[in-house]
């Protein structure tokens, strides 16, 4: 019974937060709503992801927002830092050095990185890492998920074959809400 009013609880809030972010999607040219948009995503998208358990080294341990680039978003994905995600903290950390990607839970690339998305995906093959992106065609060529504008709105596509290759666990809610990319 504990597990269905988990579930339940699961639904109703990325509901609630698909309502949100559909009515506070639409971008008209200005660049600071646009990032606004994309950074309540990146957040959510840590609220509806499922890592395996392996790797986080408790269950308090922090989820680990690695971004990549310079100042992507305006540097605002540091707003972030200390929010609450599943019960975790989340840690940003800015442009750590390659080493260290595999120890991210999500690797946000910013748009001036695509000079870095092979290196990424040779690096990341198969780890549990979230990759995300404004790269133009970014799901397409190889990464997570991908944000984009669309008839004046954020929208997301997801490449469920590199997901999956990760090992990361997606939420049906949101999958409708994507465009899927295999």
């Amino acid at each position: 019974m504990n597990l269905l009013h988990e579930a339940l609880g699961w639904k109703i809030a990325f509901i609630l937060t698909a309502v949100f972010l559909f009515q506070a999607t639409s971008v008209y040219a200005d660049s600071t709503a646009e990032h606004g948009v994309k950074i309540g995503f990146v957040y959510n998208f840590a609220k509806f992801i499922e890592w395996p358990s392996r790797v986080f080294a408790t269950v308090a341990a922090p989820l680990r927002l690695c971004v990549l680039g310079e100042a992507p978003l305006n540097g605002k994905l540091r707003l972030l830092s200390q929010r609450q995600a599943q019960g975790r903290s989340i840690d940003v950390t800015i442009n750590p050095p390659a080493r260290d990607w595999r120890s991210c839970h999500m690797l946000y690339l910013g748009a001036d990185e695509t000079s870095q998305l092979k290196a990424v995906q040779r690096i990341l093959d198969q780890a549990p890492v979230l990759t995300i992106s404004d790269i133009p065609n970014f799901a397409h060529q190889g990464g997570i998920i991908e944000l984009y504008i669309e008839n004046d709105r954020v929208q997301f596509a997801i490449n469920l074959t590199t997901a999956r290759r990760a090992g990361l666990k997606l939420n049906a809610q949101m999958l409708r809400m994507a465009k899927i990319v295999e």
